[in-house]
């Protein structure tokens, strides 16, 4: 686990993860033997029918839920489902042609579209639920923190540094009126969070979906909720695809979309949150008694443009990106969004 503090970090580069998409993103522009080129699996001018698809830790569901139910066959679509990793990695697979479509994130898409990388969003996913707590900084219980103000000069647990995931937390210690520059970030996975707080690596941990409700459950204490505070109905996991592979593969990206959509709809039905509690159990390799259906987030295919540019906003004002940027930049042409 490697320490960073956002001051420096926000005069260098990205993350590891996402500096390794500029060079991967210049290699795939000279590479042609990737899983996007055209025709591959007899898929025609208009793309390919079958196609690897990455997903990460979580918001996974809707990817399975289409395998499963049949909407990937109806669509014409044979699909492998690859597990993956953060977003910056997920995103890496792609754009080094390892996988066809994605999971990103939004904060990902953005940091990586300003940097000029060749990727777009082709359809949205997880969204932040205003009205739930899904997420939220945690502490241990005999902590001596107990508010936001109370971060400064601590360490503090996040899924990534600098890649627009840890947002809503700078935003609630700028609200509390401390430097955000202040807290020191450590990258550690949600799966390692609990121990972390434990082990006294870490002062407090900012934790998000079935993570987050683990963690109360253990008993620690989450002293915000800055995602739901700062981004509600923001998109937060998205569906990602690299331009090149967009204007060699049209028709199987709206092929996965028309699929997406009725995964979607499934997920969306309160009589179907046993099945979807079966797929997490299953995923994630524990029994289903354990899976807390609370942490599950609101999904929508369309992409929210207002909230989407707040965020964009947010990371622009925090020093994550410098160049202006519209969601609508971040978007494939035929991606379905919204603006109200």
């Amino acid at each position: 686990m490697k320490k960073h503090n956002r001051h420096s970090l926000l005069t260098k580069v990205l993350t590891p993860a996402v500096a390794g998409l500029t060079l991967l993103s210049l290699a795939a522009c000279g590479t042609s033997g990737t899983p996007s080129a055209a025709g591959d699996a007899g898929g025609g001018s208009q793309g390919k029918s079958a196609i690897k698809v990455v997903v990460a830790p979580l918001h996974f569901e809707t990817a399975y839920i289409a395998k499963e139910k049949g909407y990937f066959d109806e669509a014409g679509l044979s699909v492998e489902i690859v597990p993956g990793a953060d977003p910056s990695a997920n995103l890496a697979q792609t754009v080094s042609g390892q996988a066809d479509i994605t999971t990103a994130s939004w904060g990902v898409m953005t940091t990586a579209t300003a940097k000029g990388m060749p990727v777009k969003v082709i359809s949205g996913n997880g969204v932040v639920d205003p009205d739930a707590d899904n997420s939220g900084i945690l502490i241990p219980k005999n902590s001596g923190i107990n508010s936001v103000a109370d971060l400064k000069g601590k360490n503090v647990a996040v899924v990534g540094v600098n890649t627009g995931g840890d947002i809503p937390m700078l935003q609630a210690a700028a609200a509390a009126g401390i430097d955000p520059k202040s807290i020191t970030e450590i990258a550690i996975p949600y799966a390692g969070m609990q121990a972390a707080l434990e082990q006294g690596t870490v002062d407090a941990a900012f934790a998000a979906d079935t993570y987050y409700h683990q963690l109360i459950d253990a008993g620690f204490k989450s002293i915000a909720s800055p995602v739901r505070e700062f981004q509600g109905n923001m998109p937060v996991t998205v569906w990602a695809a690299t331009d090149a592979w967009l204007t060699s593969n049209p028709g199987t990206a709206k092929k996965f979309n028309d699929a997406m959509t009725k995964a979607a709809a499934f997920y969306e039905d309160p009589a179907n949150v046993q099945a979807i509690v079966d797929i997490t159990a299953r995923v994630k390799e524990v029994d289903a008694s354990t899976v807390n259906p609370k942490s599950y987030v609101p999904v929508n295919t369309s992409i929210n443009l207002a909230t989407g540019q707040a965020g964009i906003d947010a990371m622009k004002d925090l020093g994550f990106v410098t160049k202006p940027l519209t969601a609508e930049a971040m978007l494939w042409a035929d991606a379905p969004r919204f603006t109200k």
